[in-house]
């Protein structure tokens, strides 16, 4: 009975297709994974961008019966990978503002980056090295307008000797990257006023003020100003006084975007807040 079933099947050509199958799978999956230690040998990252595409279902629909489309995919995910930590390497995060870099992270996150080829990052480094002045004065227009106007010592029209800004630390004590990243903005705006070397992005005050938090430390002194951290997260700035000729500075790029600024009507003096 069994053999009338299989009468018209060739188990010979089954077996055969079978093995040949086997070998290109087996070639296909090394090759796969000989990629995915490449890239975490370069990355340096625990997971691999191109692992993750390949067996989390959450990714681009892709087939591979058109396997020229499902590489474009795979690469889209691999390229910001390698464009992020080409960012972090590169030094070119000292000329971004915080808003700039928000902004490359989320292309990276979705994979939307730019092709990680020769070409596009000559063009990326080049765009961002020239338009790096206007870049600056954005980080600093952007901190100002993160400024509260409900502490006394926060005036609406320019900045003072002493100003508080917000969400320093989270909830669980932990440096807040957005916040870290604006004053970054504040420290790199003085130093190019100052005439002085741009500050090692990864040396910058996230690195110093996780260090001190580690430390149990709650007040962080730089070059230009301290910072006294308190639980509630806010965080008084008080410049030194090699710093106020820098801070004129900074006042009149204000000035200038923000032309009619006035005083809050009928705001009131308010005691300080922690």
């Amino acid at each position: 009975m069994g053999n009338e079933l299989i009468t018209s099947v060739s188990i010979t050509a089954l077996l055969e297709a079978r093995s040949r199958l086997k070998e290109k799978v087996q070639v296909a999956f090394a090759r796969l994974s000989e990629a995915i230690a490449l890239e975490i040998s370069v990355t340096g990252k625990k997971d691999s961008a191109l692992g993750h595409f390949l067996t989390s279902g959450r990714e681009e629909r892709y087939s591979l019966r058109e396997p020229d489309a499902a590489l474009t995919l795979a690469l889209r995910r691999v390229d910001a990978r390698f464009w992020g930590i080409l960012m972090d390497q590169s030094g070119i995060r000292a000329f971004m503002s915080a808003k700039k870099q928000r902004a490359f992270d989320t292309l990276i996150a979705e994979g939307k980056t730019p092709v990680f080829e020769r070409e596009a990052i000559q063009s990326t480094f080049a765009e961002l090295y020239e338009k790096r002045a206007d870049m600056m004065e954005e980080g600093l227009l952007e901190l100002f307008r993160q400024l509260s106007w409900d502490y006394r010592t926060n005036n609406p029209v320019k900045l003072e000797k002493k100003i508080i800004v917000k969400d320093v630390i989270d909830t669980y004590g932990s440096t807040n990257n957005r916040t870290m990243n604006e004053l970054d903005d504040l420290v790199r705006i003085l130093s190019v006023y100052d005439g002085k070397t741009l500050p090692e992005y990864r040396h910058g005050m996230h690195s110093v003020v996780s260090h001190a938090l580690h430390q149990r430390e709650s007040r962080v002194d730089t070059e230009y100003f301290t910072l006294q951290i308190y639980k509630k997260g806010t965080g008084h700035i008080r410049f030194k006084d090699k710093a106020l000729p820098l801070i004129d500075q900074c006042n009149r790029v204000i000035a200038r975007q923000f032309p009619n600024a006035l005083p809050v009507p009928g705001a009131q003096t308010r005691g300080s807040k922690h």
